[in-house]
């Protein structure tokens, strides 16, 4: 028999444990969530298809020389920080055109809102070429039915470290799922910038535009937005020009916001466009300190880069 002295030992430790596991489960989240405020589940996919899907994995070596594109045009499609004639909602999904190639870079949290921002803003969704998907949580994810219902066989690039249930999920929607490890081109003055850890696994789109440098597109920078564009420069040779997204920073402190904006400026960066989970913080520093290099974006924005 335990003494009592044993009995309560082992109750503490049982308490310490079970302590522990809930801290673990409020950082990284329940499988394919990541723990991130305002998500949708992953697993709400029901536009499925039987349609055979290709699974690839691009295992190329960084690109050594990427062509400048003459212009990007660029339309957020879904965003939190409002615009009272289109569905806010929290999530991002950004429409990205170059001359020959139409990019959707992530898709928001729900098919109706992309449905509804898309319709309103005049964007035919048959007309995408491609969609790249900056990581597994439901807020950049959700909506990518809507787009597969009407492009059966789009290309689809994913991060190769996607949680396998996204992953399989995606690939029930009858899309050609890319996966990719390493920056790769994928086409003149387009490069997908290899994913970087955060939790979770998450890449960024680039696009060299002729005259300017690189505009960097992110998703929620859970790896931290300075190391993303570091890294595109990087594996890409050319200067970061604007970088346009999420950068997890809404429940930032301010001096935290304040060294990231000073590391972006110091990267030659002309002009930083946070939205979706970048925060208040972030853009009022911008607005009140740095307002040449700052753009105020929001959902149905649209710059010419």
């Amino acid at each position: 028999m335990l003494s009592g002295a044993s009995v309560k030992v082992v109750v503490l430790i049982v308490v310490v444990l079970i302590i522990i596991a809930l801290l673990v489960v409020l950082i990284l989240g329940p499988p394919g969530l990541g723990g991130q405020r305002g998500q949708a589940s992953p697993t709400s996919f029901t536009n499925k298809s039987s349609s055979p899907t290709t699974i690839s994995t691009t295992n190329a070596t960084p690109p050594t020389f990427l062509e400048p594109v003459e212009e990007c045009n660029v339309t957020i499609v879904v965003d939190n920080n409002p615009d009272t004639n289109l569905a806010t909602a929290w999530g991002l999904s950004i429409l990205v055109d170059v001359p020959g190639l139409r990019i959707l870079f992530d898709t928001g949290p729900d098919p109706d809102v992309l449905r509804r921002n898309m319709e309103a803003l005049g964007i035919d969704p048959r007309s995408i070429d491609v969609v790249v998907i900056s990581h597994e949580h439901g807020d950049h994810v959700g909506g990518l039915p809507y787009i597969a219902s009407l492009n059966p066989g789009i290309k689809v690039y994913i991060p190769s470290g996607m949680n396998n249930m996204v992953k399989n999920n995606i690939k029930e929607l009858g899309v050609n799922v890319i996966e990719v490890n390493k920056t790769t081109i994928i086409s003149r003055g387009v490069a997908i910038i290899g994913e970087l850890y955060g939790p979770p696994w998450e890449q960024a789109l680039a696009v060299y535009v002729r005259g300017k440098g690189l505009a960097v597109f992110v998703g929620c920078s859970h790896p931290g937005v300075v190391n993303i564009v570091k890294k595109a420069i990087s594996d890409l040779g050319v200067k970061a020009y604007i970088v346009i997204g999420g950068f997890h920073m809404a429940w930032a402190p301010q001096d935290m916001c304040q060294k990231v904006v000073e590391e972006l400026i110091s990267l030659n960066i002309k002009y930083i466009a946070p939205i979706h989970c970048s925060g208040d913080t972030i853009r009022s520093i911008l607005d009140q300190n740095y307002h040449d290099h700052y753009i105020e974006l929001h959902v149905g924005s649209r710059i010419k880069i």
